[in-house]
């Protein structure tokens, strides 16, 4: 069974088997990298435009600059485009695969890059969020290696209190540690 979804009719019971879960770092992320982006964009054309409004230029310059601008657009634009292909492609190309057996962490776009951290000697998970992870659903996902006593991160990813209750489905007797902001709203709210 290599990868993929299949629905089975056991007894009039349909159920849905998948053989692996793909969790991403958050899109949070992604639009505040390409935000970044059009803020530097418009930094680079208020330069542009900025540098023709000194007195200190001389006439020939000035019109020189100034009808050099279809090109600087051009060039902007070519640029801004391929940056934001780059960090989309990066986005789409970065994740954590979790399997029944082990969890794996693929990057790269052209050399691909893989860590593998083995499930059988995890005796810990747990959850970091923040108030902003809160807020935008996304957390930090970690897992303790006993045999080599080394916390794994998975670092931003979306919904991470389901992907926990995914790694504790297949890690019953797993200890489960939360660092949840909401929780200890909660837990002071309650004892008041």
């Amino acid at each position: 069974m290599k990868s993929g979804v299949w629905l089975l009719n056991d007894k009039d019971e349909k159920k849905i088997v998948v053989t692996h879960l793909n969790v991403r770092v958050s899109i949070v992320f992604l639009m505040l990298k390409l935000i970044t982006l059009d803020i530097l964009a418009t930094f680079a054309v208020l330069l542009f435009f900025g540098t023709l409004s000194f007195d200190w230029l001389s006439e020939e310059t000035w019109r020189f600059i100034f009808s050099k601008n279809v090109g600087f657009f051009i060039t902007l634009a070519a640029v801004k485009i391929l940056l934001t292909l780059f960090v989309v492609l990066q986005w789409i190309n970065e994740y954590y695969e979790i399997t029944p057996t082990k969890i794996i962490y693929r990057r790269g776009i052209i050399w691909r890059k893989e860590d593998t951290y083995g499930l059988s000697r995890i005796n810990a998970i747990g959850v970091q969020q923040g108030i902003f992870g809160r807020i935008f659903n996304y957390g930090t996902l970690f897992i303790y290696d006993v045999g080599v006593f080394k916390y794994y991160y998975l670092n931003y990813v979306h919904n991470p209190l389901r992907y926990l209750d995914v790694l504790h489905n297949l890690l019953p007797n797993a200890d489960i540690e939360k660092e949840v902001i909401r929780e200890h709203i909660r837990d002071v709210e309650e004892s008041s």
